[in-house]
Formats: C-alpha cells, sequence, structure tokens
C-alpha cells in the first residue's frame, strides 16, 4: 500500500452474493492472516469451479504475491506478479469480449491494469506508475458511472486520487495532461467509505488507511482504530501487529506497546525467513522508538542502527522513519553533524512521507524535544 501503498486496489471485490463468493472470501482472509498456502488451495479451486467469478482471479493474484513475499527475492516477486497479472488480464478479456458492459468484470479489468502500477511504484519509476495507475482509473472511473452502488469501486479511485494529491509537481502536471483532477481530502474521503462500508474492498481500505495516518498525513487516533481492528482481525498477520504496535507508541501507551513487542519477539522465529528479513527491520525500529518514548537514548540508537543497517524492504518509510529518529537523538546528544547526516539519509529516501517534512526542519532548525 505501500512504498505509498500496497497497489491501486489489491482486492477491490464488490458484488452482490454470487456462487463462488464463500469460497473466494475465505481464501481472501486466508492470505490476510498469513496461512498462505491454504488460501492458493482454496483459490485455485474456486478459478476451477467458478471461473466467471468476478473477484476470484485477481485474488488470486493477491495469494500468489504475498506467498512469493514470504519466500523470494524482490526481484523475483515482482516478476511472478507481472506474469501472473498478464494471465488474468486475458482472462478478463475474454469474460468482457462476452459481457462487455458488465461493471464488475470492467472493475477488476480496470483494477489488474491499475495493479501493475503496484511494481513501477515499488521501483520509484514515478511515471510509468502513473500510467499504469492512469489506465486502471479510467476504466474503474467508467464502472462507477455505470454503476454508483458498486461501493468497493471507492478504494481504487480513492488510491489514485490520493496519490496524485500527494506526488509532486512532475507528477502533478503529468496527471494534469490526462485530465485528472485529485486532492488528497478526496481520495482519504473515498477510502474510508471503502473501509467502513464497503463488503469486500474494507480489509484492504483500511491497512492503506492506517499506513497513511501513522507515516504520511498523521493521525494517531485514527491509525490507532485502523491498525487494532486489522491487528485483532488476523491474529497471524505479523504486518498488522507491527503496525499495531507502531500506533500505540504514536498514543503514549508504552505499556500496551511493551506487552505486544514482547509477543512479536516471542514469535518472530515462527515467521517465514524473507518475513523475518524484512521485519526484523521493522521491529528493530520499533524497540528504538519505544526505548526513546522511555527516555533511555543509547538503548533506541542500538535498536536504530540495527534497523537502518538490516533494512530489506523495498518499501521505506520506516527506514525514514529510523534515520529521522536517529537525527533527533543524535540532536539532543549535542551531535550536530552526525544528526544532520541522518536527516539527510532521511530525505534521500524522498518516499512523501511526515519523515520528509520534519527532516527538513531539522535540518534547518535542531531537534530540541
Amino acid at each position: 500500500m505501500k512504498s505509498i501503498f500496497l497497489s491501486l486496489s489489491l482486492l477491490s471485490l464488490s458484488f452482490g452474493q454470487k456462487p463462488g463468493d464463500n469460497q473466494v472470501r475465505e481464501g481472501a482472509d486466508a492470505f490476510y492472516n498469513y496461512e498462505y498456502e491454504r488460501s492458493i488451495e482454496i483459490l485455485d479451486k474456486a478459478r476451477k469451479n467458478f471461473p466467471g467469478h468476478p473477484g476470484v482471479h485477481v485474488a488470486w493474484v493477491a495469494a500468489q504475491w504475498r506467498n512469493d513475499e514470504s519466500k523470494l527475492s524482490h526481484e523475483e516477486v515482482y516478476t511472478n506478479f507481472d506474469k501472473n497479472l498478464d494471465s488474468i488480464e486475458l482472462i478478463y478479456d475474454s469474460l468482457l469480449a462476452k459481457n462487455p458492459d458488465d461493471p464488475e468484470y470492467l472493475l477488476y479489468y480496470g483494477s489488474t491494469k491499475g495493479l501493475k502500477a503496484r511494481i513501477q511504484l515499488g521501483q520509484k519509476k514515478w511515471i510509468p506508475t502513473l500510467i499504469s495507475a492512469y489506465r486502471g482509473f479510467r476504466i474503474i472511473q467508467k464502472v462507477s458511472e455505470l454503476d454508483s452502488t458498486l461501493i468497493d469501486a471507492y478504494l481504487p479511485i480513492g488510491v489514485v486520487e490520493y496519490y496524485i494529491g500527494m506526488s509532486n509537481v512532475l507528477l502533478k502536471a503529468g496527471a494534469e495532461l490526462f485530465g485528472l483532477e485529485a486532492s488528497k481530502e478526496e481520495g482519504i474521503r473515498k477510502m474510508e467509505i471503502a473501509a467502513f462500508q464497503s463488503p469486500w474492498a474494507w480489509t484492504e481500505a483500511k491497512s492503506i488507511l492506517s499506513f497513511i495516518y501513522q507515516f504520511i498525513d498523521i493521525d494517531v487516533d485514527r491509525g490507532l482504530l485502523l491498525s487494532k481492528d486489522l491487528a485483532d482481525r488476523y491474529p497471524n498477520n505479523y504486518d498488522f501487529k507491527i503496525h499495531y504496535a507502531e500506533s500505540l507508541l504514536q498514543k503514549g501507551e508504552l505499556q500496551l506497546a511493551k506487552r505486544l513487542l514482547d509477543e512479536l519477539k516471542n514469535t518472530f522465529y515462527d515467521q517465514r525467513p524473507r518475513h523475518q528479513q524484512r521485519f526484523s527491520s521493522y521491529l528493530d525500529y520499533i524497540w528504538g522508538h519505544y526505548h526513546y518514548l522511555n527516555g533511555n537514548d543509547n538503548k533506541a540508537l542500538g535498536f536504530l542502527e540495527q534497523s537502518i543497517n538490516l533494512y530489506y524492504s523495498d518499501l521505506d518509510a520506516i527506514l525514514g522513519e529510523a534515520y529521522l529518529l536517529k537525527g533527533k537523538i543524535l540532536d539532543r546528544q549535542g551531535k550536530r553533524m552526525e544528526a544532520v547526516i541522518s536527516y539527510k539519509k532521511c530525505l534521500k529516501l524522498d518516499n512523501s512521507t511526515n519523515a520528509m517534512s520534519l527532516a527538513r526542519i531539522y535540518l534547518d532548525d535542531p531537534f530540541e524535544g
């Protein structure tokens, strides 16, 4: 969601009760709960038994993607993701040839095209990201015009509007050339509707909004509400728990955060190898944040150094937070030149998070908290 986001719309599954709905929902819940093999098995069967189901193919790609992320390199993940998207795009081409104005098939066809933006987003290819997102966005806009009751369509539309609204001048100019006028506020409004009113896209909508409220447009209370809901609903999802722990720290709930951090520490080696690589640096950052809030700057610095040195994920919001917090601690210790170096490394990430804004401030005026 998440160099800024996980996707244009990972699961914009928005349909009424149809044959295969229960199996697709079960498969989706399984991969969100880190039961990847079970999810893929369920969705493989659903694709065979219900090949005309609007959302089963997108759900299958999502499950394959998450499974690959847990065990393959970034390059292998992107290669498989692109190949799987190409395969289901052909399926939706076939379904639309028979049903050219079916709004649900159009929605997933648009989402499939838009999902290609996720690959480019992780690689920070901004203009190709915009082009891919635009292609999907235009199709999904047509869906919204055909059937305004498809609430799940609010998620991909909201994501694109928010992305354009937060982008740099070059990207905004490119968006205007495509005739896209959007704002962050309108994007968030649509994603909030999807999070609390959509029958299928609510999980991904809450995940994206939780990330936004934690790292981009800060809203501590909202971020805590959403991250807690996701962690409670999917207790095996280590990533959701990490974000919940960070929300607790942002809220100042140190005792609850410590309890959750201990749980994350105790279950760390139960995670898959690639997850361990990714979550090790995330967890180190959160421990660093915890010790910083408890006034133990030296211990915090140790964890932040580990987080930075071992950072593995292509999604670098937490890396930016680690550099920022390291700079703040060094400033507080009177080590101004070292703090400046850390702020500059933070800014070099250029990932549009709130950490970038704060790093620019502290680069000019030392942190004194």
